[in-house]
């Protein structure tokens, strides 16, 4: 095993680690100028929600997460099939027992630990895409492979269990990045008829959505105010999203001060800790859900524009990666995690921008966390090492 990695270390994805590191280093500045003089020291700030020594926290989360990619990295990202099952009981095991914890802001998504709150909700979406990417490939290796519906069905059912237990919590954003994740995988593993039918069924929806939100925004508002099967405050940013204005002193003055935010940065920003909407607490959660404001406002349109491209970099540094891979596994992992990350990256800035609906949705690798951010430096550690096992040597 050590000759392989010597002989392939040529063949890391150096792009992929450099990238990392630049957002890392954004998201430490972000969260600094964010929280700047926001909160006490030593006990936080009660109104604020900011937890203590957050910049600090965040630096050690992000040692920790690069530790655990470069640890995974030289891993045989192959064992995971023969652990697929394990991890996937493990991460539905810990979705139930979130149940017994209190709620926090709302929702019973997070299990307390000293010094570290983990959100089950993250490795499950590893733990799903690994499952998936097992059974895809094994289903290629078979001699009559099956892609019909009845084929599909256990790839639906292993998606269904942890979507509903997660929009039970309630946490909608999280649910829907599973949706994004299976689309994403079941567009390069079903054949061209299916392919046809998904790509209809999408186009449809979209079309149904575009004029419920514009032709029919009063209708649609009227059935949301009236429907049971979403909490209320999904309801509301659901009908913000559509009315800004809804609601101005709850989901609506989110939606209103990250947008005012974003465009009061103009095209150099005003330099950092000079933000009036997010230095001066304006902009709720402007060190998580809404960090991206805080960038905007501080960095402006050059900044977050470096941002966005550091990320188009990323996720086609994966796509690269995918189309050298050697194996259908290799590929199908780096599908889910492009879907994944994709998703979750355009609905952030989406809903800074006000272009999608308030979801509760972080930015990978920028907004504060501990639990998310490792799980996807364990994420972006897997594609590593599909990068660095990806030629195929001679003689071995």
């Amino acid at each position: 095993m050590e000759s392989i990695i010597k002989r392939n270390i040529r063949d890391l994805d150096y792009w992929l680690i450099a990238v990392m590191v630049c957002i890392s280093i954004i998201s430490t500045v972000a969260i600094y100028t964010a929280t700047y003089g926001k909160a006490n020291p030593s006990t936080g700030n009660a109104f604020l929600g900011i937890p203590p020594h957050i910049v600090i926290r965040q630096i050690l989360y992000e040692v920790v997460s690069y530790v655990a990619m470069f640890a995974m990295m030289f891993i045989d990202y192959k064992s995971l099939i023969k652990s697929r099952w394990w991890l996937y009981g493990i991460s539905i095991f810990l979705l139930v027992v979130v149940y017994g914890f209190h709620r926090v802001n709302g929702a019973h998504s997070w299990i307390p630990f000293p010094g570290l709150t983990f959100q089950p909700s993250e490795l499950a979406k590893l733990a799903v895409i690994i499952w998936t990417a097992g059974y895809m490939s094994r289903m290629n290796e078979k001699e009559f492979p099956n892609y019909t519906l009845r084929g599909l069905m256990p790839i639906i059912v292993v998606f269904i269990v942890p979507f509903l237990l997660i929009l039970k919590e309630p946490a909608l954003g999280q649910a829907l990045v599973f949706l994004a994740i299976l689309y994403a995988m079941l567009l390069v593993y079903v054949n061209k008829r299916h392919l046809k039918v998904i790509l209809s069924v999408t186009g449809a929806l979209v079309l149904v959505l575009g004029l419920a939100t514009s032709v029919y925004s009063n209708q649609t508002v009227h059935l949301l105010k009236h429907q049971h099967l979403l909490s209320p405050y999904q309801t509301s940013r659901l009908i913000t999203f559509m009315e800004p204005t809804y609601s101005p002193l709850q989901s609506g003055y989110q939606v209103m001060q990250a947008e005012i935010a974003v465009g009061s940065g103009g095209i150099f920003g005003k330099g950092l800790l000079k933000g009036s909407q997010t230095s001066g607490s304006w902009v709720p959660f402007d060190w998580t859900d809404f960090i991206f404001s805080a960038i905007a406002e501080q960095l402006g349109f050059i900044g977050s524009s470096i941002l966005i491209l550091f990320f188009l970099v990323m996720l086609y540094r994966m796509v690269r990666v995918a189309q050298t891979c050697l194996d259908d596994f290799g590929a199908y992992v780096i599908t889910g995690m492009i879907g994944m990350f994709a998703f979750q990256i355009f609905e952030n800035i989406g809903m800074n921008l006000v272009i999608s609906p308030t979801t509760g949705i972080t930015l990978p690798f920028v907004s504060y966390g501990g639990s998310s951010l490792i799980v996807n430096f364990l994420g972006i550690g897997i594609v590593l090492s599909i990068s660095l096992r990806r030629r195929t040597l001679r003689f071995d």
